[in-house]
């Protein structure tokens, strides 16, 4: 008995943590946006939607490796993986860059790697090209 309540109270816990947001993510699936102030994290590697509506990838979030060059371009922005594979900053109902990796319907994913390198796959289509050596990481 103690034990299936345990075990109960822990399905609980992980169900609100994961409803809550609390438990960072690196992924990100087609038809899903990072909205202002939101981003995906895997170890010290950060990629945000800025409130200035630039999209950021940081190491230890104080240096930029790779940036959309949107800021001061809009306002609300979001980054949105479209079900073409193209990942755009959007606007209100403009599109103020793209990743240019259209490739038609189909199942894609951004993944922030551990690498430090941020790539859409479904093929590799688009990526930051930031990968960092461990040596100069530190």
């Amino acid at each position: 008995m103690a034990r299936s309540l345990h075990a109960l109270a822990t399905l609980a816990l992980l169900v609100l943590l994961l409803s809550t947001g609390a438990v960072a993510e690196d992924i990100m699936f087609n038809g899903e946006s990072l909205s202002t102030n939101e981003f995906l994290e895997n170890g010290p590697y950060r990629f945000i939607m800025q409130d200035d509506c630039n999209l950021v990838l940081y190491i230890n979030r104080t240096r930029a490796l790779w940036a959309s060059g949107t800021n001061g371009r809009g306002s609300n922005c979001r980054a949105t993986l479209q079900n073409n594979g193209n990942l755009v900053v959007i606007t209100g109902s403009d599109i103020v860059w793209s990743s240019n990796s259209s490739r038609g319907q189909n199942s894609y994913r951004l993944i922030v790697q551990s690498d430090g390198n941020v790539v859409i796959y479904g093929g590799a289509l688009w990526a930051t090209n930031t990968v960092q050596n461990r040596k100069r990481r530190l």
